[in-house]
């Protein structure tokens, strides 16, 4: 039982280029979101986030966040480094630069991500400590974290996630939400507050990060207290703001030829990419005729291209072809998930834009305007930047008695996978391809292998903590002078397809392995048979094995006997 008087909730917005922490308890009217970073540019920092930066000198931590330079080796959207698949690795630079950096201080992934979010958590303990003026407040509260994971995340990045948090000193109790959920509960409950929601309204949340933009839809299922079910598959895609800066770095580069600008300093590079990133991607639209230009010290007059006094200057024309290659793909995102929910019968109530990319004027206008035939109004959320980490600690606050601060209650979410497991079924060449047949070395029969028993469904919609069960059964072979414990293992495997096939095929893949053990002595009071070929004795064991649906993944239990088996362990594999 906890001895603890209240919880605090810690919300954490762990993000590819800036991260963000809010936290709130039981009676606190308002979530607190830090934003005193230590910043060393300036005597009064004031910002949402912190970059997701971090630098080491003699394998020890030496700089984080706004305090690296340019002359520091530093790792930057190393959070990609936990999923080893991901299309990052080969399309940005910052992820190469760190992949390299982390074989030369000969460190895991999540050794990096956990120094870096053991620095986050230490500095939010400072801050709960400043704000209770109490030393010892941990002896009243008991502390819940919650942790934002992108939605195409993998399971298996999902867990290292949560390793790297524990590593950081946060406690076990760790949950997870996706970052559009995340932002879709922060933005949801404020329109609560304004009386602007009804039954049946149906919302797209589009999430516009710096590294992915995701979308996320919901419909009100019932307004007290506030309850929504997500409404269609999520989407998400590599076309967040960084591409924007991508883009923009080329076309200077190209302006002013690439020997010269390899030439020019970093801090002038930097300062160019910085003013473009926290200025001029934000006011830049589309009805203003104001001439936008960016300082760039130390680079050769060019009067002809707009170049002199250390000035670029940019040509709207230039500025809105970067600007459209990648906002093309959000807005095919959008339409995409627009239609999944027509195709249910639904209409859409307005589109919800949240995240930093979400800041973007021109973002805004050209999703207004793609959607305003259809009379589907564009709104952008206030504190838009900060609204992933505040959902995650609305998320937190879920079930707490006396919770002032609660986002809506998410009933059902829609799988984005199918889950199940290859079987044996007895072999008939009416149905089953030859190259699946096999025999049963227990039975002395022929069988077809791979024939997919699917649990859970792609686009199923699925309430939280949801248990659907399968029986499976193991031939072992186990003798009266048998002790200890037998091993087991059972693989389940998922697919993305919208209709999961019938047998195991290519975009079948294995999601973990989930071991567990029985003791012998029990096994051997099953019944036992003699294979008919060789004469060998046998005996089948059957378990019920569980998966149970949570926020962001699977939980497993396996049954024997009508008692829990007592150990049971996921190992995730790399793939999903």
């Amino acid at each position: 039982m906890n001895s603890k008087s209240s919880d605090i909730v810690i919300g954490i917005d762990f993000g590819t280029t800036y991260s963000g922490v809010s936290w709130a308890y039981p009676g606190r009217k308002e979530i607190r979101l830090i934003t005193d970073w230590p910043n060393p540019k300036t005597k009064n920092p004031n910002n949402e986030k912190v970059p997701s930066t971090i630098s080491y000198a003699n394998g020890k931590v030496e700089r984080w966040g706004y305090s690296n330079t340019t002359r520091d080796k530093t790792f930057k959207w190393f959070k990609i480094l936990l999923e080893p698949n991901h299309k990052y690795h080969d399309e940005v630079q910052e992820v190469k630069d760190s992949s390299t950096l982390l074989k030369s201080l000969n460190k895991a992934p999540e050794e990096i991500v956990a120094d870096y979010l053991r620095i986050l958590w230490e500095y939010t303990m400072e801050d709960i400590r400043k704000d209770r003026g109490d030393d010892n407040w941990k002896r009243d509260y008991a502390l819940k974290v919650v942790i934002t994971v992108p939605a195409m995340w993998s399971h298996a990045a999902k867990e290292k996630t949560k390793k790297a948090a524990v590593m950081a000193g946060m406690p076990d109790n760790i949950t997870m939400i996706t970052e559009p959920e995340a932002a879709a509960l922060s933005v949801m409950r404020d329109k609560s507050d304004d009386d602007a929601l009804g039954i049946d309204d149906t919302f797209v949340v589009c999430d516009a990060g710096g590294g992915t933009v995701d979308l996320i839809s919901y419909t009100i299922s019932k307004l007290v207290p506030l309850t929504v079910e997500e409404t269609a598959r999520g989407e998400g895609g590599l076309c967040g703001s960084v591409f924007l800066n991508i883009g923009f770095q080329n076309h200077i580069e190209t302006m002013v030829g690439e020997k010269e600008y390899k030439d020019l300093s970093e801090p002038a590079k930097r300062n160019m990419m910085m003013e473009f990133d926290q200025t001029l991607k934000r006011i830049f639209n589309e009805k203003s005729d104001q001439v936008h230009s960016v300082d760039l010290f130390g680079v050769e007059d060019d009067p002809a291209n707009g170049i002199e006094n250390d000035i670029v200057v940019l040509k709207k024309a230039d500025l809105k072809a970067m600007f459209d290659h990648v906002i093309l793909q959000v807005e095919a995102l959008i339409s995409k998930q627009i239609a999944q929910i027509r195709e249910k019968g639904k209409s859409v109530k307005a589109i919800l834009l949240v995240g930093g990319f979400g800041e973007s004027s021109y973002l805004y206008e050209r999703i207004e305007s793609r959607n305003r035939s259809a009379g589907i109004p564009v709104q952008r959320a206030q504190g838009a930047w900060s609204a992933i980490c505040r959902g995650a600690t609305l998320a937190g606050l879920e079930g707490i008695k006396g919770a002032v601060s609660r986002g809506p209650k998410v009933k059902s979410r829609i799988l984005r996978h199918s889950y199940g497991f290859p079987v044996m079924i007895p072999f008939n060449p009416t149905i089953h391809e030859l190259r699946d047949k096999i025999l049963d070395p227990a039975e002395g029969i022929y069988m077809a292998k791979g024939q997919m028993s699917w649990l859970l469904h792609a686009g199923e919609s699925v309430e939280n903590d949801r248990s659907v069960a399968a029986s499976v059964y193991e031939s072992v072979q186990v003798g009266f002078w048998d002790n200890g414990d037998e091993d087991f293992q059972q693989t389940l495997f998922c697919c993305e397809d919208p209709t999961p096939p019938v047998r195991q095929i290519e975009t079948v893949g294995e999601l973990c392995e989930v071991h567990f053990k029985v003791s012998r002595s029990k096994l051997f009071m099953e019944n036992s048979y003699k294979n008919p070929i060789t004469g060998e004795k046998w005996r089948n064991a059957t378990f019920e094995f569980r998966v149970l649906t949570r926020r962001t993944g699977l939980d497993f239990a396996v049954m024997y006997k009508n008692e829990l088996v007592g150990s049971v362990e996921a190992q995730y594999k790399e793939d999903f």
